[in-house]
């Protein structure tokens, strides 16, 4: 689903089932943000088509985070020329209690690698130029990932429209997200595409999504 000039979304919409939101941004090349599981990766590729995208062009995975819902679907990219990339604090996370989180969803450990560390600071493929911002709260490594030419913000499990990221998960914290959400409610944004649920669109819109997360939320943080 186009959303504008050079960005796709391919919600999950399926409220009973695990998955998440996977977003492709397109310049020279394509990179996919959190392909989600992997058994639904092929429902992504057939939705790409769809809009015009060949999925051969993906030159970058990135993960949001490690959470199996974000980063099952790697497993789908590691036979490609699709570069994976992971903040180097999740990658910690996941090699230390991926196995059990995993498991707590009844899957089969991650087959995944991190060929590109997602560090604080600029990204850059498929012509694209994109910023990183580390956000932990909700995970250890968790990422928030902007790409300032198009004022668009991918949030993976920061917040969403109306709700923020769970904290009661290994590695999570409470005060930790409070400062995440805070950092990126400074961000100039047209378009802000949650891990799950739907697009926001408009800073007026996402202003006030912010200002009601603040109201309603940082008091329990």
């Amino acid at each position: 689903m186009k959303i504008t000039d050079g960005i796709y979304a391919y919600p999950w919409t399926d409220m009973m089932v695990n998955n998440c939101n996977t977003y492709v941004l397109q310049k020279e090349g394509l990179i996919l943000i959190d392909p989600g599981l992997k058994r639904y990766v092929p429902q992504i590729m057939a939705g790409m088509k769809k809009d015009g995208l060949n999925p051969d062009d993906i030159s970058l995975v990135i993960n949001t985070h490690s959470h199996p819902d974000h980063l099952d679907g790697d497993a789908y990219f590691l036979q490609t020329r699709a570069k994976i990339a992971l903040h180097e604090e999740e990658e910690k996370f996941l090699k230390h209690v991926g196995v059990d989180f995993f498991q707590m969803f009844g899957l089969e450990p991650p087959q995944y690698r991190v060929d590109v560390y997602a560090s604080e600071g600029t990204l850059t493929a498929a012509g694209i130029t994109l910023q990183i911002i580390h956000t932990p709260g909700h995970s250890p490594g968790s990422i928030c990932i902007y790409w300032p030419e198009k004022k668009v913000m991918a949030t993976g499990d920061v917040v969403f429209s109306g709700s923020i990221g769970r904290t009661d998960f290994p590695g999570g914290s409470s005060s930790t997200l409070k400062k995440s959400i805070e950092k990126i409610s400074t961000y100039a944004c047209d378009y802000l595409l949650p891990g799950h649920n739907e697009v926001i669109e408009g800073a007026v819109e996402i202003k006030r999504n912010f200002d009601f997360i603040k109201r309603s939320f940082f008091s329990f943080l």
